[in-house]
């Protein structure tokens, strides 16, 4: 984590559904920083969802 950065959700023992309950809500804001000129790149989403949830569940 940068410096300066907010942490958010870190000092919670998220269980894996409520981890995806959280992607799910966040789908479509996932969805617009996975375009590429244009068009969704998989690789891209599954990447972003891949960091957040390493990032949600690290304190397990």
């Amino acid at each position: 984590m940068k410096k300066g950065e907010k942490t958010m959700f870190n000092n919670f023992s998220l269980t894996d559904e409520e981890v995806i309950s959280i992607i799910t809500d966040y789908d479509n804001l996932i969805n617009k920083y996975s375009k590429i000129n244009g068009v969704i790149n998989e690789d891209l989403k599954q990447e972003i969802i891949l960091n957040l949830y390493i990032r949600l569940t690290k304190n397990r």
